[in-house]
């Protein structure tokens, strides 16, 4: 019989590998070695239907799963309401691990917790919880900052927009580490985006790709920032030297607009 933990840490660590090999991941695709600060990200999609599911899946969130998360030392955990993207309604959160062996730590230490098992049985207890749970592992990449909790007293952003960039080759994914890294990063911040985290999907859909997670003031502040990124010349002619060359490197793009949860780790 398979040991599906095994399987799926095993499976992780020959993708981070294989990501590390193709990418030159550690100096954004120059061929260094790996970095051995990169952090892990899970992307959890609960897909919901029309009914009571929101506000049950929202309610377990907050006053059984994230406590309990706190308590074995789950690194910040955010919670979101999607707004706008592929599947609605849903909610969809993000949870951060150090490493490899840190998730694989504090999934062995929660699934020993009768708090834990009773609360899945609660979760389920009027039938089916959601309608379809999507997931994804992710790893940062060596420009990402650190994916901090919000300290008391923080404002409460109103949005965040998640992106995900699919490029066409692992290569093509290279070179647009190389661009975010060589410059885009730096025209984000001028403009007023300031992403909390950026990564490489691991395991998930449509790769290679890379996501990036940005929170906002307001849609208003939002729409002024990106107009100002599109209009600067500075990123036309970044760009264009980035198509010359490594070509389009982004084929596709998903985009959601999320509304953190008032009691997200990250908001």
């Amino acid at each position: 019989m398979i040991n599906r933990r095994s399987f799926f840490l095993e499976s992780a660590s020959g993708a981070a590998m294989a990501s590390a090999a193709m990418l030159g991941i550690g100096s954004a695709g120059r061929g260094a070695e790996p970095s051995t600060a990169a952090y892990l990200a899970e992307f959890v999609t609960f897909r919901l239907q029309q009914g009571t599911q929101m506000n049950n899946a929202l309610g377990w969130l907050e006053k059984r799963a994230l406590p309990l998360w706190q308590k074995h030392r789950f690194g910040p955990v955010g919670v979101f309401t999607v707004d706008i993207g592929p599947d609605i309604p849903a909610v969809w959160f993000i949870r951060v691990y150090a490493s490899l062996a840190d998730r694989e730590a504090v999934w062995k230490e929660l699934a020993a917790d009768p708090d834990w098992a009773a609360a899945v049985t609660e979760l389920e207890k009027e039938g089916p919880a959601f309608h379809r749970e999507d997931s994804m592992l992710l790893v940062a990449t060596p420009f990402s900052p650190p994916v901090k909790p919000a300290a008391a007293g923080d404002p409460l952003h109103k949005i965040f927009e998640l992106r995900i960039y699919e490029a066409p080759t692992w290569k093509q994914l290279g070179c647009l580490h190389e661009r975010f890294a060589g410059g885009e990063i730096e025209l984000f911040h001028k403009s007023g985006i300031h992403p909390v985290l950026y990564a490489d999907t691991l395991i998930g859909p449509n790769q290679p790709n890379m996501a990036y997670l940005i929170p906002f003031e307001s849609q208003a502040q939002r729409e002024k920032a990106w107009a100002a990124f599109r209009d600067d010349p500075d990123w036309q002619k970044l760009r264009e030297e980035s198509v010359r060359r490594g070509g389009e490197i982004v084929r596709n793009i998903t985009n959601l607009i999320l509304t953190p949860a008032k009691f997200s780790m990250i908001r």
